[in-house]
Parts: C-alpha cells; sequence; structure tokens
C-alpha cells in the first residue's frame, strides 16, 4: 500500500486521515499481509511502484487522490500485480469513473474480492495519466491554485480559483491535431473517462477499457468562452453548446497558434505535467485495475450488456 501520511490541513484534512486510518485499520484487520510505504516526497510513490514487481504481491493499492493514483501506475512495471485504489483526493475521479464508493468498508471490500479489467492509460510526452489531460482555462486554474487553499477548502479552492480566473482570463488560442487532422481551439480536454471534475460529464463516450480518446474542443475562448463552458459542464449542459466538439482518436499533438507566449500549461489527473508543445497518445500496453463489483468496466457487466 503506498500512500501519503500527510493528508493535509484544516477539516477537511481531518477527514482525509480519518478516512485513511480507516483503510488502514481494515487492511489490518482483514488477515492480509500488508506492506505500508509511506511517501516523503514527489516521485516517492512511482519509485515505490517500480520496486514491487520485485515481491510477489496480490495487489499494489494507491491511497490518495488520482494525481497519486497516476503517479503509483506511472511507476507499474509490466505484468505487475493489479492496481487497487483507496480514494483519498479532492475530486476522485478515477473511482467515480468505475463506481467505486468512497466508505471506507465498501472499498475495502471492492480491494479484496472485486473483479479486475485491463484500462488503457495516456501519456502527456512521457508522462502517463488515466483520466484526462487538458489545455487551456482548466490547466491555468491548476498551476495557479495554491496548494495550501486546496488543502484547507478541497473542491471549492476549485471553483474559487476558476471564479479568479475568469476576472482576468486570456490565453492564447490552440492547435490541437487529432490523428493528423488539425483543431483549432480555445480549450481542449483529452479523455479517458467521461467524468471530469467530480461527476460532471465532459466527453460522454470516453472509456478507461477503450484504446482511444475522446477529445473535446472548445471552441470559443475569452472570458465568455469559459464562463459558458463552466456553467454548462456544472448544469449537464455542456455536449448542448454549438461551440462543443468531440472527436475521437489515438494520437494528439497540441501547439499554440500564433508566437511570444511560452510555458502554455499542460495538466494531467489535476497535476500540471507538461508545458507545449504536447504529444497525447495511448500507452503501449494495459494496466490491470480492481474494480468494485458491478462496475460497468467489469467483464461480467459488459458481456451482460453486449447479450
Amino acid at each position: 500500500m503506498i500512500y501519503n501520511p500527510t493528508a493535509g490541513a484544516g477539516q477537511l484534512g481531518r477527514r482525509k486521515r480519518a478516512r485513511l486510518e480507516a483503510y488502514l485499520d481494515l487492511l489490518e484487520d482483514s488477515g492480509c499481509a500488508v506492506e505500508f510505504r509511506p511517501t516523503a516526497k514527489r516521485g516517492d510513490a512511482e519509485t515505490f511502484a517500480a520496486e514491487a514487481v520485485a515481491e510477489k504481491y496480490d495487489a499494489v493499492v494507491a491511497a490518495g487522490g488520482d494525481g497519486t493514483i497516476g503517479e503509483v501506475a506511472n511507476g507499474l512495471p509490466a505484468n505487475s500485480a493489479p492496481l487497487g485504489i483507496f480514494p483519498l483526493g479532492t475530486a476522485n475521479v478515477l473511482a467515480m469513473e468505475i463506481g467505486l464508493p468512497l466508505d471506507p468498508p465498501a472499498v475495502m471490500r471492492a480491494v479484496l474480492h472485486g473483479p479486475q479489467t485491463m484500462i488503457w492509460p495516456g501519456f502527456v510526452n512521457d508522462r502517463l495519466f488515466t483520466i484526462m489531460a487538458g489545455v487551456g482555462f482548466d490547466a491555468h486554474v491548476v498551476r495557479d491554485l495554491p496548494p495550501q487553499m486546496k488543502r484547507w477548502f478541497g473542491k471549492a479552492s476549485y471553483v474559487i480559483e476558476s471564479l479568479h480566473q475568469l476576472a482576468a482570463y486570456n490565453v492564447p488560442r490552440y492547435r490541437v491535431g487529432i490523428d493528423g487532422k488539425d483543431y483549432d481551439c480555445a480549450s481542449a480536454v483529452v479523455a479517458k473517462g467521461h467524468f471530469y471534475g467530480g461527476k460532471f460529464i465532459c466527453a460522454p463516450h470516453a472509456r478507461l477499457d477503450d484504446p482511444s480518446f475522446e477529445v473535446c474542443l472548445f471552441r470559443m475562448g475569452g472570458r465568455i468562452g469559459a464562463a459558458r463552458a463552466t456553467v454548462a459542464l456544472t448544469l449537464g449542459l455542456l455536449q448542448k453548446l454549438p461551440e462543443i466538439e468531440l472527436v475521437r482518436g489515438h494520437d494528439v499533438t497540441i501547439t499554440l497558434l500564433g508566437t511570444g507566449l511560452d510555458g502554455e500549461p499542460v495538466q494531467a489527473d489535476g497535476d500540471i505535467a507538461a508545458t507545449l508543445p504536447a504529444h497525447v497518445r495511448i500507452g503501449s500496453r494495459p494496466i490491470p485495475l480492481i474494480l468494485p463489483k458491478g462496475s460497468t468496466l467489469a467483464p461480467d457487466v459488459i458481456s451482460r450488456a453486449a447479450e
């Protein structure tokens, strides 16, 4: 089990620490032989995951948010034990994508007894992500969000920073190449899952077990475009906006239109992963992921749906 023992400050941090302690207690009470690997700095989770192949584990469990889970997944070598997740993050998008509840006993049952499936991660340059990567408005929010605010206010911090960004939003436009065809947009989200920022739907047809992306292109720029998209997303109406275009693909390049601006951020799973130019691609191999029973990604559920 790879986890960050520092869960944050304030009431939100206390809740996260209490949930982490509940996971640890349940693991010890389950009768499993568990090796705990607490992280001390960025990069530790990836290193610990890479080292896990040398031992005979039944699972490698990542306890944290989507960024921590992505870091663990990034370190998993070929033929590794399956990845299990204990959600402790702000948005927990991957947990929602697979239908994993946030209740510790239910999470424990899923990790110990749930089915497995193979998911296809994406890469931004050389950095793995499991849910989505983006440029434009959301990447600026992620880049400029103070870590202390995120630790204290959780999801509300994204709302606060989004409002701050809207007050002076003026970023360039991007050229997004999808399987060789170019598109002009103000923002883009390259999605592996259909949820975004929680249970908001951005890419309705994206699936973790599909070796392709669904790219959501935001054509309208500026403060008005960003505000329209934000409101529509929260109301579940994003795909009804005429300036939104969904494109499926496997290989995505993102560059700036025009010159004069450097260091445009690219976010992946809620962390800044790169700056432009960026090459976003499907990974060369899938990752085994433990699911809760009844997940729409579970092989038995897929088989029943096909019948």
